[in-house]
């Protein structure tokens, strides 16, 4: 993961700094650079129309989760932290459905741009 992160980092670092690109340039290898970090098993192969996709929440987003990942991602602080205690579930699998689900509401709405990359 460190090196696809390190070379998106250069390849978006190139992008902004070069004075020859136009801001559209710029703009699709930002959204590139994010996009090349998300597991190749998250990325949404067929992206919906804005139309086709008015509120990305509940049924829309749980096509895309497994049960457990549902699960996990609609359950409160206080919840989490009872499975997680008596092992029911493993702190590492709650931390991957976090990730998945935020992984595909970016490639829905585009949350993620500013957040990752906006202290370049």
């Amino acid at each position: 993961m460190l090196p696809t992160l390190r070379s998106a980092t250069r390849q978006l670092f190139t992008a902004m700094t070069s004075t020859t690109q136009t801001w559209q340039q710029r703009a699709t290898a930002k959204r590139d650079s994010v996009n090349s970090l998300i597991p190749q098993e998250w990325r949404i192969s067929n992206l919906p129309s804005r139309e086709e996709q008015k509120d990305v929440t509940g049924p829309y987003i749980h096509q895309y989760l497994t049960k457990q990942e549902v699960e996990i991602t609609e359950t409160d602080a206080v919840g989490i932290a009872e499975k997680t205690t008596t092992g029911k579930w493993k702190a590492v699998d709650v931390t991957k459905a976090f990730c998945h689900r935020a992984a595909l509401v970016h490639q829905l709405v585009r949350l993620l741009s500013d957040i990752v990359f906006g202290s370049l």
